[in-house]
């Protein structure tokens, strides 16, 4: 059987998750998982730097006691860094607070906005906010300081999924290529993020169409997560996402351990 893992999990220190540590772990252990990261929000816009150092400084409580109860899956200790371009100073303090194995950055909103999770989309103009969103993204890479980046096509799951209103993200493929060829240069793995699949967007972020081009653009650095905020969400997805990258030509997939990239298979294609 092949390893399988999901690097982006949320636990009850997130403040949208209601999932006990324990009760990831149970999960992964009963879905056969090597090992997943505890990745709680770590949004530089939403909390006091003191609020998040006391988060984290538990969190990695929770993380240690899971990996000393248990000689199952691996417990990685992440963290995901929302928005982090928004107070450098506070994100650079979070990164050096623990001894990552891996740092997630993502971006829910860009400067001056809210979440695309509180917007009202119904009437927005679109390319008022996703412009800057792909900009941010592609600022996000530049830094270059994470691991990863997450849910690289997250607005559509509220315009599309929440809102139902078509988006042509045609009109932003030269932002989305130098994004994708910023991230390849910068060795930072590209998300599959699972949690679409199970949401009304109805498909992973990004999705197929992104991930073959991030493929011909040389990309080959991918890694899963399920985006679980519930237990019963754990690993939801990563599997049909795998048969999909594998579909596309990707062989491989990563997780971080100590900030460094491991590769494992994640098998050939079936044939007909």
């Amino acid at each position: 059987m092949n390893q399988i893992w999901d690097m982006h999990v949320h636990t009850c220190r997130s403040f949208d998750a209601q999932a006990l540590p324990e009760e990831q772990l149970a999960q992964a252990a009963r879905l056969g998982f090597a090992g997943f990261a505890v990745t709680n929000h770590c949004d530089v816009n939403m909390q006091s730097l003191a609020e998040a150092r006391a988060a984290f400084l538990a969190d990695a409580e929770d993380v240690r006691r899971l990996r000393e109860s248990t000689p199952g899956p691996l417990v990685l200790q992440g963290i995901e860094l929302g928005e982090p371009l928004e107070d450098l100073p506070y994100a650079e303090e979070m990164m050096g607070l623990l001894s990552y194995d891996y740092i997630l950055g993502s971006v829910h909103n860009t400067p001056g906005q809210e979440d695309f999770y509180f917007m009202d989309c119904s009437g927005i103009d679109l390319d008022r906010v996703l412009t800057p969103y792909f900009e941010e993204l592609i600022r996000l890479a530049e830094w270059g300081k994470t691991d990863s980046i997450a849910h690289l096509t997250y607005p559509l799951r509220y315009i599309e999924g929440k809102y139902h209103r078509k988006v042509d993200l045609s009109r932003y493929s030269d932002r989305i290529d130098q994004l994708f060829r910023t991230m390849i240069g910068k060795n930072l793995a590209l998300e599959v993020n699972s949690s679409g699949l199970r949401q009304e967007i109805g498909r992973p972020m990004p999705d197929e169409r992104f991930l073959r081009r991030y493929y011909e653009l040389g990309g080959r650095r991918i890694i899963f997560g399920s985006d679980a905020h519930a237990a019963g969400d754990f690993g939801a997805g990563i599997r049909e996402c795998m048969a999909l990258c594998r579909r596309i030509g990707f062989r491989e997939a990563c997780f971080f351990r100590g900030r460094k990239a491991q590769t494992y298979s994640i098998g050939e294609e079936e044939q007909p």
